[in-house]
């Protein structure tokens, strides 16, 4: 039936008295939970869009949702409208009891509820366990979960390494088809392939130089003196002839992409049988190998080299710290080893300076180690610093992989990259205010290797120098994986790609793959790849670098927290690594890092973040600034969030 027009015009003048409310759009992404409740929801194009706890609407950490998204371009903030698909299917957390039921409280704060467990099974309060979640939670009601595996208990130093990894899904266990694969392998002779198809270079007088706990030997070096200057071998594992594509070893492999190297333990990305002795370029063993053979001049530079298949034998494997004691007079191998050593120091010194006046980015971080005890607790925190032994085998194997680089790149066949492209102009420009409110005054940081380098030489020597390294680098763009070659910026190279690691990295052994292709007598028409299974590779090695990057440091932090649990109370001098509106970051001269808050800073008075010079300003005259020394006393270790708390004295 039509209305008349009365109607209309009555139904436009209602609609016209109403409140209007401001229409917003739809977004998809991912949600990612702060522990104190707000989360943000992250999105391709657009800034991360805040949502407050109330209007979550029962999604959890890591749900993929859609968002109704309000507000400006600047901070926008929204409203969950639909749970696309859950994030996680499993919870890591203590059980407690609570009146006369279990609960299990997850050990990631991100996950802000509790589930309501199932009566039935084999566990105990005080034990950390995996719950499967069987109704997922919608506030105020708790979730519902059922026990599948008991980890420990809460005391256990080993528990929280194991729950670590069950977060972040990381299993040093590996499939029984995998594991049979394996075995089957281990029956092969190393010369089961044809006659010439390989060099036999085990009279090389080739060494393993490696941390003390290695048990996966990638690579090796040899060198001799030519009338040239220096033949250099770098011996690199030949995986892919025991991994072929598609087979169980190389679908698992594919899906870790990296071995992982805790605290404690080392998870790797190929089954032991492989990792750990066929494919390690173990001392006195004949392993297969592609071998990069280079003819360097005095002056280091490269004037010819070619790729081998081959056979070697390593004649002696170092440690590090055995290699410097070498090197510093204050040990011996005898008169062979020895001279290798000496030769391959003489050529990486000269790799070393060239590649400064090059442009290479070189970055001073000591690295902490934490010492642990027979039952995994942390007894001590040490910093480990960078000795010369360690740039031997980086410069050899930078080399190595900047010729393949270049060699697969002129060969037009597609392959897989390792980029650093040039830092964003807007992240140069944040770090130049930065610096200013330290006191470093820069008029403009160029997109260039040798502003940078110019600014780190700046601060040698001052006690902030570790901080503005530190700086400088979370300016800096993120290395990652892509089937274009972009160059690399830190490097100061053209070309550059990961070959030297295909027992710990895949990208390397797709590289590998590839290597064998351009060598072979009669190379196949059809490439090995085609250009979107390289990116897909890519792209997913990239995500798996840096969950296992975020891992390792999760690991460390967890024992530096636990080592720091018995110096409560105790006194420290450390400097102010970072300012936010709720308090300052405190880093010891040990790498620990600890929270100081606003709140226990009222006895110094009122304090507000000054976001124009990144500083806390105080109402009777006392600003703290990033990079100013400061006491502290640390006052709480809180292991389930992995957090220390300072007050300053």
């Amino acid at each position: 039936m039509k209305r008349d027009s009365k109607d209309k015009n009555k139904n436009k003048k209602n609609i016209e008295h109403r409140p209007r409310r401001s229409r917003g759009r739809l977004v998809i992404g991912v949600l990612e939970v702060n522990p104190r409740g707000f989360g943000f929801v992250s999105s391709m194009g657009i800034p991360d869009v805040y949502i407050a706890e109330d209007d979550m609407d029962g999604a959890i950490h890591g749900d993929r949702v859609k968002v109704v998204v309000y507000g400006g371009k600047g901070k926008p903030y929204g409203k969950i409208r639909k749970i696309l698909s859950r994030g996680t299917s499993e919870i890591v957390g203590l059980i407690r009891r609570v009146g006369n039921k279990f609960h299990l409280i997850p050990l990631n704060r991100r996950y802000n509820f509790t589930l309501l467990l199932d009566d039935e099974g084999e566990f105990e309060e005080n034990q950390v366990a995996v719950a499967a979640i069987e109704r997922y939670p919608y506030f105020p009601n708790p979730g519902v979960g059922r026990v599948v595996k008991v980890l420990g208990s809460e005391g256990d130093p080993r528990v929280g390494i194991l729950a670590l990894m069950e977060e972040y899904k990381i299993s040093a266990d590996f499939p029984r088809e995998v594991v049979e694969e394996a075995e089957r392998l281990s029956e092969l002779s190393t010369f089961y392939c044809a006659p010439g198809e390989r060099k036999d270079l085990r009279k090389k007088v080739a060494l393993t130089i490696d941390p003390s706990d290695a048990k996966d030997f990638d690579d090796a070096l040899s060198i001799e003196e030519v009338e040239e200057g220096w033949l250099v071998g770098v011996h690199i594992a030949d995986v892919s002839e025991y991994v072929r594509p598609a087979s169980q070893i190389d679908i698992e492999a594919r899906q870790r992409s990296f071995s992982v190297y805790l605290v404690d333990r080392a998870i790797p990305m190929l089954p032991p049988r492989l990792s750990s002795d066929l494919c390690s370029l173990i001392e006195g063993k004949d392993r297969l190998c592609l071998t990069v053979e280079m003819v360097l001049n005095h002056r280091g530079e490269l004037l010819r080299y070619k790729v081998i298949p081959s056979v070697i034998r390593v004649r002696k494997r170092l440690t590090y710290e055995e290699a410097q004691e070498v090197l510093d007079g204050r040990n011996t191998f005898g008169e062979e080893i020895d001279g290798v050593l000496q030769r391959l120091s003489r050529v990486a010194k000269k790799l070393y300076s060239g590649r400064k006046k090059e442009g290479m980015v070189e970055f001073d971080f000591p690295e902490a180690k934490v010492v642990l005890d027979e039952e995994g607790r942390a007894v001590d925190v040490r910093v480990v610093e960078r000795i010369f032994s360690y740039r031997i085998v980086e410069h050899f194997m930078i080399l190595a992989n900047s010729v393949i680089a270049e060699y697969v790149f002129n060969s037009d066949i597609q392959a897989i990259y390792r980029v650093h492209e040039r830092p964003d102009r807007e992240k140069l420009e944040q770090l130049r205010r930065i610096l200013a409110s330290m006191g470093i005054e820069i008029k403009r940081i160029n997109r260039s290797n040798r502003t940078i380098n110019r600014l780190l030489k700046r601060v040698e020597g001052l006690p902030f120098k570790r901080l503005v390294h530190t700086l400088v680098l979370r300016s800096l763009s993120r290395a990652r994986y892509y089937p274009v070659c972009l160059g690399h910026f830190g490097l100061a190279l053209k070309y550059y790609l990961h070959f030297t690691s295909p027992i710990r990295r895949y990208p390397d052994l797709v590289v590998h793959r590839i290597v064998h292709e351009l060598i072979k007598e009669e190379r196949s028409l059809k490439e090995p790849y085609s250009f979107e299974e390289l990116k897909d590779i890519a792209s997913y090695a990239s995500i798996m670098e840096e969950k296992a990057d975020e891992l390792e440091k999760t690991s460390v932090k967890m024992k530096i927290v636990e080592y720091m649990e018995n110096k409560v109370g105790e006194c420290f001098k450390g400097v102010i690594s970072w300012i936010t509106h709720r308090g300052i970051f405190v880093e010891l001269d040990n790498t620990v890092e600890g929270f100081v808050s606003k709140e226990s800073l009222d006895s110094w008075g009122d304090f507000y973040y000054d976001e124009d010079d990144f500083s806390l300003k105080g109402s009777k005259g006392m600003v703290f600034r990033l990079g100013d020394m400061v006491d502290v006393q640390l006052v709480e270790v809180d292991k389930s969030a992995n957090g220390i708390c300072f007050r300053l004295i």
